[in-house]
């Protein structure tokens, strides 16, 4: 998946500060939740060009308010480069290399990034984009700052903004956590202030210019970085105290309670969708609520029994998961260039007047996107990954020559 720490369903090493020692099951149900933001995204864009109703109406407020699925990927970035740094000081063990994070967070970002630009302007979608798009646009995109212009915000792909917000954080991540190892829930309340502020800010002082626009930057969603490493601090800390067992109801517990406060926020966002920049302004107060909904359910899902696990941790999930950076990068661009081509083929001006388009393009698009990241990820992406560290190769040892 997109965020560096997609695929990092690692152990718990051996914890001996507490006088127990454990090693607990792979982090499935992380993948689980990538796998479900990344469909929640899938969903939201797909409706957007084929207003297909959901299938019982009591469910409309799933693909309207799809967008979520960008905070949940945030949230997991939050928790998942935090983990083996939080593992690492319970087990009293060495921290992480900033070299070795570096590099795997740019081996999984970038190649798959810059190939998406590229063929963005291969197909000639990049220069179709509000603006259009040129070197200026090239540059700041792989820079990633393109999200801090009016002339580059949306262009070349809409979607791209959210990697800018990724990278950024990456960036700051070592200041972030050289505050956070000392000081976690000063540094949590911190980052929770500087997104509500700058949030409040823009709304009060950019309504009626750049709100939408400036929101979407990273100091708008340091609460929902801080949610997760806040909920990575509690699992690492909850394990090394407490069996496995005396978890498992209070996780069933928690994960329920999360499901249900986030069932409610996003009908509650569904509400206000009448009002204008309703989901930017809705957010403004309660998108850390989201934060520690999504919190709830993934620290439950992570110490709750097998069954409940399940639920998150499955094949179908996984597979999502797997597949879900390419599967980000290019679906809104399948899906608008299907609907540009007439694909499927519809009559008369209007195809979202016939139900039977609505439903087929739906899975058309569907279907396309995964065969799509499916490919790329597997003939691309990943081996890729699998590339050592250039500074891993020393030189090997000379012999002396026999005498």
């Amino acid at each position: 998946m997109r965020q560096g720490g997609h695929g990092e369903a690692t152990h718990l090493g051996r914890v001996a500060a507490s006088g127990t020692s454990y090693e607990a099951r792979r982090l499935g149900a992380l993948d689980g939740l990538r796998g479900v933001a990344v469909l929640l995204v899938l969903w939201y864009h797909v409706w957007e060009i084929s207003w297909l109703p959901a299938p019982v109406p009591w469910l409309q407020f799933v693909p309207e308010t799809g967008f979520v699925g960008v905070l949940l990927f945030f949230f997991l970035s939050g928790f998942v480069i935090a983990y083996p740094f939080l593992r690492a000081q319970a087990s009293a063990g060495p921290p992480p290399s900033w070299r070795h994070f570096a590099w795997r967070r740019a081996l999984k970002i970038v190649p798959s990034y810059a190939l998406s630009i590229a063929l963005a302007f291969a197909i000639g979608y990049a220069q179709h984009q509000p603006g259009g798009a040129n070197a200026w646009d090239v540059v700041t995109h792989l820079l990633f700052v393109h999200t801090w212009f009016d002339a580059t915000y949306g262009s070349i792909n809409g979607v791209l903004w959210t990697l800018a917000v990724e990278v950024e954080f990456y960036a700051l991540f070592p200041l972030i956590w050289w505050c956070f190892k000392r000081r976690p829930i000063l540094t949590f309340a911190a980052m929770v202030a500087i997104a509500w502020a700058w949030r409040s800010t823009l709304l009060h002082c950019c309504y009626f210019t750049r709100f939408t626009e400036w929101e979407e930057n990273l100091p708008g969603y340091l609460d929902i970085f801080a949610c997760g490493m806040l909920c990575a601090y509690a699992y690492v800390g909850v394990r090394v105290r407490c069996p496995t067992r005396s978890l498992q109801f209070v996780g069933t517990a928690l994960a329920a309670f999360g499901f249900l406060a986030a069932i409610g926020l996003l009908e509650s966002l569904y509400g206000f969708r009448f009002v204008d920049q309703w989901a930017g302004v809705w957010q403004v107060d309660r998108r850390p609520l989201l934060g520690m909904a999504f919190a709830a359910i993934a620290f439950g899902a992570l110490t709750g029994p097998r069954w409940w696990t399940w639920l998150l941790d499955n094949a179908v999930l996984r597979f999502m998961a797997a597949i879900s950076y390419n599967l980000y990068l290019y679906h809104q661009m399948i899906a608008r260039e299907l609907l540009a081509h007439h694909l499927p083929p519809y009559r008369g001006s209007d195809p979202h007047l016939d139900f039977g388009w609505q439903v087929r393009y739906t899975w058309t698009a569907l279907v396309a996107t995964i065969a799509q990241a499916t490919l790329f990820t597997y003939a691309f992406e990943r081996p890729l990954l699998r590339l050592p560290e250039p500074w891993s190769h020393r030189r090997a040892p000379r012999v002396p020559p026999a005498v």
